[in-house]
Formats: C-alpha cells, structure tokens, sequence
C-alpha cells in the first residue's frame, strides 16, 4: 500500500472500506458521516464536523493560540474596552474568546455569531454581557452601519471562499464604527520541516479543500482584502511560531494531539486518498510521527486594521 517514503499511493474504494467511509445518515442541516455530524447544504464550505469533538479540540486550538500569543487581541482598544464598547465575534463557535473577553471587560457588550447555534455555551456558562445570534455570514452581518467598536474574527479558513471573504470583509467594514479595530487571526496549512509525508498531507489537504472552493492559505490574501478597502488604514501584522511534537515540550505534544484530531475530522481526506480507516490511521501515525522527527514548526497569523472618517480619504 505504501511506498518506500512510507506515502501511500491513492487507489479506489472497494465495497470492503463502505463500512470504514460510506456509513452515513441525511439530516436537514447535516449529515452523519463516520459518526461525526458534518454541514449538508452546498452554500456552507465548512471542512470541518459541527459536533462535540470538535468543540473539544477547538477548546485545544485556542487554549494553544492564547499560550502563544499571550493576550487575546492586538489592536489597541484597550481603552474602549473599559468604555462600554461594542464588540462582535465572527464565526465564534462554542464562543471561548467572547467569553473570556467578556469575563475580563464587564463593562462592555460582546455578541457572538456562528451558523451554528447548538454550539453556543449555555446561559449559565457565560457572563450576562454576552450574546451569541445563530446567522449566516454569508447573507451580511445581521447588524446596523456603525454598530461596533471592535469586530474579531478566528480561523475561518476553512469555512469560506476567497469571494466569501472578500464580501465579508466589506460587510465588517459597514457595521465597524469609524477609529474601530478589525482583528483577524488564522492557521498556516504549512510547516516548516515538514518532510515528504508531510508535503504530501498538506497538498492533499489543499486540493480536497480546493474542491469545496476553500483557500487554507486564506492569510496570505487578509492584506489585500484590507487594502481593497479605502476606510481601512493603519494595518499590523504579528506571528507566532509554535512546535510540532515531543522535541517541543509539553506545548509540541498537546500541537500534535490537536493536528491529529483536526486531521482524524477531514474524513473527506481519507475519502480522497482511496484509503480504508485502518491505512488513513497509519498514515496520520506515520505522519505525526515525521513531524516530530524534523522538528517542525507552524505559524498563526495576526492582523489588525483601522477604519477612518470618510473625510480621511
């Protein structure tokens, strides 16, 4: 099945691996797909399941990301924060960064969005100045011109097209209130040493995702939609590297147990690779495994942008 680099090479399913991949229930909204619960509508690009394993290991993802970063935004709003500011989320999951914005600034107001509301903490598992509103970004931001101080957004990369993005960005633009601060954080798809097991990961990984219309190098275009964007000014830039593996610490291992979590959840990899689950395990082994032999190191990205008068420009 593999080849002396230990990269399998892509065959066709069998009706032997329909147990191992092809089990699966239709919902309305989603779909079951080897036990994970999946988004099933053509318009939502999402990668990743919608269920309580991936809440879990985006607990893991901003646990890491706030370890790393050492604070939870970068624009300078400090000030407005502790002014009664407006503050939207976008995308915010199970909310962890609203939550603990709004356990750290009581004085301000935050509201988080997502597509999906079943991932929303209950009312009694976050402060009563947040919010959370259950929309589609894609339709707009169900929100007046002018309504926030500061608009945060966190690893959507694998939720929307480059046009998606782009709209998105204007849309933010509407409803941020002039001397407002946008903030984006993403993922790199790339790691530094990655190796060839790796190289071959990660380009598959971008083509399965290519074919959803999802760019995972969605970091590399932030500038540009902040430059198209003429009430926009004043744009930041900050990273953090981070190791992958047992080489790196306590930090390296809880990376990798991540990876291998967001991996074992793109089972349309799997799927793509013509592997049965016992070969897509091995091959995820293998790869951690490579990792952690090349000492590899990934990136988060951080930008942050203002908005200015119209009589700015």
């Amino acid at each position: 099945m593999s080849n002396k680099d230990n990269i399998p090479r892509k065959k066709a399913l069998t009706t032997d691996d329909n147990n191992d991949f092809e089990t699966f229930l239709q919902l309305n909204t989603h779909r079951i797909l080897n036990g994970r619960k999946y988004f099933n509508d053509n318009e939502t690009k999402y990668i990743l399941p919608s269920d309580k394993k991936e809440i879990n290991r985006e607990a893991m993802s901003y646990t890491i990301r706030q370890h790393l970063f050492q604070k939870s935004f970068f624009s300078p709003v400090e000030e407005k924060l502790n002014m009664r500011a407006h503050v939207l989320d976008i995308g915010c999951g199970a909310g962890f960064w609203i939550v603990d914005m709004g356990l750290d600034y009581p004085s301000s107001s935050f509201i988080g969005i997502d597509i999906d509301s079943t991932r929303f903490p209950s009312n009694d598992r976050h402060p009563p100045n947040v919010g959370f509103l259950e929309c589609k970004i894609t339709h707009g931001i169900p929100f007046p011109p002018e309504t926030f101080d500061f608009v945060h957004m966190s690893m959507l990369c694998c939720a929307l097209t480059e046009s998606q993005w782009h709209q998105l960005v204007k849309e933010i633009v509407r409803v941020l209130k002039c001397e407002g601060w946008v903030e984006f954080v993403e993922g790199d798809p790339w790691f530094k040493n990655c190796g060839k097991i790796g190289k071959f990961m990660i380009e598959n990984i971008l083509e399965v995702s290519a074919k959803k219309g999802i760019n995972l190098n969605i970091h590399t275009m932030i500038p540009k939609f902040i430059g198209s964007m003429n009430e926009l000014r004043d744009l930041e830039y900050f990273n953090v590297e981070y190791p992958l593996g047992e080489w790196g610490g306590c930090l390296g291992k809880y990376v990798m147990t991540n990876i291998r979590k967001a991996a074992e959840g793109i089972v349309y990899l799997q799927k793509h690779l013509g592997l049965s689950a016992k070969e897509y395990d091995a091959l995820l082994t293998n790869y951690l495994k490579e990792l952690n032999e090349n000492k590899s190191i990934g990136f988060y990205h951080r930008y942050f942008a203002r908005k200015i008068h119209n009589s700015d420009y």
